[in-house]
């Protein structure tokens, strides 16, 4: 959803953080080969590459494999959540549980230094 992605994305640079942001995942992946990051937050539900995918291919074929990455969908069910989860998320998030606080508080949680 574009418009949460940005609403979330302009917190998170208010907080100091930087960001990049990809349309799919794809793109999240040739983003994330060029520019290790510190922290990913991935959609499951994304067109060309899955999320699922997305984290499967950080996790085996990364020189970065160890980035935490949160998994974020509406996919409310345990099914998704443990497919994200073996998949190599660090946490995984339903779309509205947390409020933007607790996004920061989540990222911090993995970005000590921050």
């Amino acid at each position: 959803d574009p418009v949460l992605q940005k609403m979330y994305n302009q917190k998170l640079i208010s907080e100091g953080f930087n960001t990049l942001i990809a349309s799919d995942g794809q793109e999240a992946q040739d983003l994330f080969n060029k520019e290790p990051v510190d922290l990913i937050i991935t959609d499951i539900m994304m067109p060309r590459v899955s999320g699922i995918e997305l984290i499967e291919n950080i996790r085996q074929d990364s020189k970065e494999k160890n980035t935490p990455i949160i998994a974020w969908s509406n996919l409310a069910l345990e099914e998704e959540k443990q497919k994200a989860l073996s998949a190599g998320a660090n946490e995984y998030v339903i779309k509205g549980s947390l409020n933007l606080e607790q996004l920061i508080d989540l990222v911090k949680k993995y970005l000590p230094g921050s």
